[in-house]
Parts: C-alpha cells; sequence; structure tokens
C-alpha cells in the first residue's frame, strides 16, 4: 500500500466518529472548526460588506460568554458562566433549549458573587462545545467542559446523556465548595475517545492532568498525568495544569497540549511544556521545552496548537504561542524547534494567551496585556525590573507571521485579546479585551477593515459561518449585558448553510 494511501486511512480512522458521520464545512463544530485548530474558516462576507457589520440579534444570559460558540446548521452552542448552557437559533436568536449545569462554587464568579473578582480566571463555563454527529442509536451530542465536570448533553434536545467530574483530587469525593478544578480545555473526539486537560490553577494538594474519556459513557480510557516527578511520582502540589485543548495529528496518532507553570515557578518535569501523546495509549511520545531555563517569570504554554496536514494525509505544520511573548514552531513528528518568534516579553497577563490562527501560509494572532496582575503596596510587582521589555502594558498585541520561517509580515499596536483569533476569506477577526467592538484586518497587510460595534467587551473567540460572526459578550470586570451575538452586514438575520 503506497505511503499516501496509508496515510489517508490513518485519517479517515482518527478524524471520524465510529460511523464516519461529519458537519458541513461551512459549519464551525469545535473550537478552533476543528480537530488541528486552524482557526480558519469559510466565510461569504467580504473586504467590502465587513465594514456594514452590525447587530443582527443578541440573546441575553445572566453572566459572560467567554467560550467560542459552536454553531452547527442553525443552532449555536455555548455555555454561560450563569452555570447554564444554551443551544439558540443562528437565524432568530431565539432559545431552543438550555441545560442548568451542576453548582460549583469555588469557581469565581459564581453566578450572584457580590465582590468580583477582576483578574479571575474565568467563571463555570469556558470550555467550547465539540458537536459530534450520532452514530448508531447514539444522538448527535454536544460536548463541553463546566467547571470540573465533563458534559455530553444530546443536540436537538439539551438532555444529559451523560458526565463526569474530573476532579482536582480524583481519589477524593468531589467537592464542589472547596475543589477549584476545572475544564477550561475545548474537548477534542478522535473515534471514540474525548480528549481534554485539567486544571487545579496552583490549588495546593490537587494536581493537573490530561484524560481520554469514553464517547460513550464519559469514563476515563487513560489518564496521562503532568503533576510528577522526575521518577514519575504524582506530586498534588497544584502543579500539571492543562488549560489548553488537544490539537491531534492524524498520521502521526499524536495529540499535542501546552501545559502550566508551577505556583513555585519550578521547573518541574511537565511543567511550561508542549508534549504529545499516543492517542490510543496515553503514552508519551515527545517533550518540547523552551531552551530559556533561566527565566522565572509565567511562562504557561495555554494557548491551543495549530496543527497544518496537506491533502495526503501528513502533518506539515505544528506550531503554539507561549506566555513568554514567543510563538514556536515545531517538527510535529519529534517536537524539535523548527523556528521561533518573540513578539513581547510576555508575564503574568501577556503573551499568547489566546490561540492564534494559521491558515497554511500565514500565522495571525493577538498577545494579551503585559506584566500585569501582581501588587504590593499598591505598586504593581514586576518578574524582572531589569529587563526594560517587562511592562504592565506590551505592545505591539497583533502579529502575523510567516509559517515557513517566522518572519514578521506585520505587527499592530491597541489590539489586546484574550480571546483566539479567526482567519477567514483573506481577513482576520478579534475582540479586543478593553474595547466593545470586534476587529478585521487584512491578512495581507494588517490593515483594519472593520470595527463593527458590540454590546459590551468580549473575551471569546469567533465562529465564522455564512455571512455571520458568532461570539460571546460579558467579562470579568464587566459582567453585563452579557450573551451571545451575532453581527451580519447591514444587521439582516444570518444566511443558515444548508444541509
Amino acid at each position: 500500500m503506497a505511503a499516501t494511501t496509508v496515510a489517508l486511512v490513518v485519517l479517515a480512522v482518527l478524524c471520524s466518529g465510529p460511523t464516519g458521520a461529519s458537519v458541513p464545512a461551512a459549519d464551525w463544530p469545535s473550537f478552533g472548526d476543528g480537530p488541528q485548530h486552524t482557526f480558519t474558516g469559510l466565510t461569504e462576507l467580504t473586504p467590502s460588506s465587513v465594514a456594514t457589520l452590525r447587530p443582527a440579534w443578541r440573546f441575553p444570559t445572566g453572566d459572560a460568554v467567554t467560550a467560542t460558540p459552536t454553531v452547527v446548521g442553525d443552532t449555536v452552542y455555548v455555555g454561560s458562566w450563569d452555570r447554564f448552557f444554551y443551544a439558540v437559533s443562528l437565524r432568530t436568536g431565539r432559545l431552543r433549549w438550555r441545560y442548568r449545569l451542576q453548582d460549583q462554587p469555588s469557581v469565581t464568579p459564581y453566578p450572584g458573587e457580590k465582590t468580583r473578582n477582576v483578574g479571575t480566571d474565568g467563571g463555570l463555563v469556558t470550555s467550547s462545545a465539540w458537536y459530534e454527529p450520532g452514530g448508531g442509536r447514539r444522538p448527535a451530542l454536544v460536548i463541553f467542559g463546566g467547571g470540573y465536570t465533563l458534559y455530553a448533553l444530546a443536540a436537538r434536545t439539551g438532555h444529559l446523556y451523560w458526565s463526569h467530574d474530573y476532579t482536582g483530587l480524583p481519589a477524593l469525593p468531589a467537592d464542589p465548595t472547596g475543589d477549584g478544578a476545572r475544564i477550561f480545555s475545548s474537548p477534542v473526539v478522535v473515534g471514540t475517545k474525548v480528549l481534554f486537560g485539567v486544571d487545579v490553577d496552583g490549588q495546593p494538594g490537587e494536581r493537573g492532568y490530561i484524560v481520554a474519556a469514553d464517547l460513550g459513557t464519559g469514563d476515563p480510557v487513560w489518564e496521562f498525568q503532568t503533576d510528577v516527578n522526575r521518577s514519575g511520582r504524582i506530586l498534588n502540589d497544584g502543579c500539571g495544569s492543562v488549560w489548553s485543548s488537544g490539537t491531534v495529528l492524524p498520521d502521526l496518532g499524536l495529540a499535542v497540549f501546552g501545559t502550566a507553570d508551577c505556583p513555585t515557578n519550578s521547573k518541574a518535569r511537565y511543567s511550561e511544556v508542549v508534549l504529545a501523546l499516543d492517542i490510543r495509549t496515553g503514552r508519551l511520545a515527545w517533550v518540547f521545552r523552551p531552551d530559556d531555563e533561566t527565566n522565572q517569570c509565567d511562562q504557561d504554554i495555554g494557548a491551543t496548537a495549530n496543527a497544518g496536514v496537506d491533502p495526503s494525509g501528513t502533518t506539515t505544520f505544528l506550531g503554539e504561542g507561549s506566555k513568554d511573548g514567543d510563538y514556536y514552531a515545531l517538527d510535529p513528528a519529534t517536537g524539535r524547534l523548527r523556528w521561533e518568534h518573540n513578539v513581547v516579553f510576555g508575564g503574568a497577563a501577556g503573551g499568547f494567551i489566546a490561540s492564534t490562527a494559521y491558515d497554511g501560509q500565514v500565522v495571525v494572532g493577538a498577545t494579551a496585556v503585559g506584566d500585569y496582575g501582581h501588587f504590593k503596596a499598591g505598586k504593581a510587582v514586576l518578574c524582572d525590573p531589569s529587563d526594560p521589555r517587562d511592562t504592565q502594558f506590551q505592545q505591539p498585541s497583533d502579529h502575523a507571521f510567516s509559517a515557513v520561517d517566522g518572519s514578521v509580515l506585520w505587527d499592530a499596536a491597541g489590539a489586546d485579546s484574550f480571546g483566539a483569533t479567526t482567519i477567514a476569506g483573506g481577513m482576520a477577526f478579534n475582540c479586543q479585551a478593553f474595547a466593545e467592538v470586534v476587529e478585521v484586518r487584512d491578512v495581507t497587510s494588517g490593515a483594519i477593515l472593520a470595527k463593527p460595534p458590540l454590546p459590551n467587551e468580549c473575551w471569546s473567540g469567533i465562529a465564522t459561518v455564512g455571512d455571520a460572526l458568532v461570539l460571546g459578550v460579558g467579562t470579568s470586570a464587566r459582567a453585563l449585558p452579557a450573551g451571545i451575538v451575532a453581527l451580519t452586514p447591514g444587521g439582516r438575520a444570518p444566511i443558515v448553510s444548508r444541509r
């Protein structure tokens, strides 16, 4: 059998469901628009029509929506910090159904919390849903994380199909008031496995890890322990958190995740690395660790990796951004560094927190604020005051570089973002962190094409479907108005893809 044929067979086996069902290309069925997380979609919008983008509708929620909406056919699926998961009509914005999630008040801000922490990592749902077509007697599902619980709901009705708790200390009973563990990670389905990471945000006595759960039950098939010492012993010291989503390399049978740091900034075995796991067994295939071992600043790798797969099924590109302000392009098979490009110093609230987009030739992505968030006696505490680039606020904040060698194509200031970038129709779409607008740029030049207004700030990514942009609004700094918004030219009803 020819190598190309083998690659195509592997691709079909790994990336299809049990029945081989699929969703139309015009939909946005998961975080990053697929298991390779290219964040590159289709759109009927043009550089001319984006100038007329206006809200077609807004569906209100009780708190922020920071997960990127999933859109399949005429239905938008997304969860909110208000502890509900919603399905609404793409065309009208009307509610189809909603599902009440389990309370986990240890995750803040929780609904009705009087003193709101502006620096929170997010409320109950930050995980975008994966839409899995039905197979056999199993209905089509939407699968997502809410706190430390992984949910699978029937996509048509919203009825619970299964749920499973993945807590910060799995040996003990679930503790919703004391355990702040959560699934930031947006799930990816490969065959009969649901892949995702668990984050404990430095909580002492707990640990992060990576899971493959059974698609039919939600029960664990395998776990990869990221909070271990050099000999592999589990530490339960608040390390090993994983808030990136798994990126699938189909010809290699691997899933790639980035990991966070420890509260002590120690260089633990799997702290601040990119690692690849065998999808079938959960065994480690390779680890990439950035070479700056002396830098003790916040260098979480939480953005989700971009992968490029050619028509023969071969993975030709793999890249991931870090809070250290670097984007790393790696060899997909070995994890060896191909090139790196640094854009800012990074730090506590800086660097690539959100994911970049990759269209086969160009990587585009926004960095966040900077080394902001640590204070003592009312004064900002920087990680490395001796470095003039280590500042609270860092520019430029929007970046485009060649996927071949990392050379800069353009940079732009004033575009700080906590939401993933999307590329579609030769345009890049991103929500600004502290402005009530979507920023639309020409991918080639970086020129601003439009800044359509929003009812509130937006920390979600953007789904491009038909002639619409679909996104969430509301943040930790300003909870309301919150909800789901669809933008279209002139604010007309969105075009729904034909199925």
